[in-house]
């Protein structure tokens, strides 16, 4: 993977009502410049934001208050892709480049109530959790940390991933072009397979109960595919009626 210029990766909030940045979040000394920053979950009450390393797995947490920000699970295989899982999609193995792909923690969603923070790594399809709670005590050590993940077991494949507020959550299993639901049972069952879906890949879910899914078509891209580009645009978002 390419190096960050400069450590500048940063989290931005921005005022929707002035159009304005109010704040930037920098991470320097925290992270190295071959992290891959990528999905956010913010708490709004209690003024933190859970961000996830995917090409070196970790999650990192940011008081949004005071600035300060810290990676952790670093090291904790709940952040790694499991090296027995291969990964297929179109009917293949997803390599880049004759290797591979081997993708960190990437999705991340926050429970309803903002207890619980579910993670998983992008390339496998394990899903674990931990308390947040956790995530934000600095008194613990790694080892407590890590003591404190739990293995909720093997269900699909997914980019991000999202919670509603009956505590169901939704995820791309852009393995096969689906949208899944997993209740508070952890019971899993396929909302909509659809073509159309191709790597569903960021979720967003409305007042008026609608799921919309950005698709990214990152199994299309040339890399992954010889060279041969079989991305086609426009690139979309759908939205779909949350079961009642």
């Amino acid at each position: 993977m390419e190096q960050v210029y400069d450590n500048s990766f940063k989290l931005v909030k921005f005022n929707l009502a002035t159009n304005h940045i109010e704040e930037a979040y920098r991470f320097d000394g925290v992270l190295s410049n071959k992290s891959y920053i990528n999905d956010v979950r913010v708490d709004t009450q209690r003024k933190v934001a859970y961000l996830t390393n995917s090409n070196e797995g970790g999650i990192v947490v940011v008081d949004l208050n005071s600035g300060i920000a810290r990676q952790l699970l670093h090291n904790h295989y709940s952040v790694k892709h499991d090296p027995s899982f291969t990964l297929v999609v179109d009917g293949k193995e997803f390599k880049k480049n004759g290797q591979p792909v081997r993708l960190q923690s990437d999705g991340i969603a926050l429970t309803p109530d903002r207890e619980w923070l579910y993670y998983k790594p992008l390339t496998d399809n394990k899903l674990y959790r931990i308390k947040t709670a956790y995530l934000r005590d600095e008194e613990l050590s790694e080892q407590q940390l890590e003591a404190n993940v739990e293995d909720l077991g093997r269900f699909v494949v997914t980019d991000g991933m999202i919670f509603d507020t009956n505590g169901n959550l939704y995820m791309g299993d852009y393995q096969n072009y689906s949208i899944v639901q997993i209740n508070p049972a952890l019971e899993m069952k396929t909302l909509v397979s659809e073509e159309r879906l191709i790597w569903p890949d960021s979720y967003s879910i409305s007042p008026d109960g609608y799921l919309y899914i950005s698709c990214s078509q990152i199994n299309k891209q040339p890399d992954y595919n010889e060279g041969e580009n079989k991305r086609v645009s426009p690139y979309t978002i759908y939205k779909m009626p949350l079961p009642a």
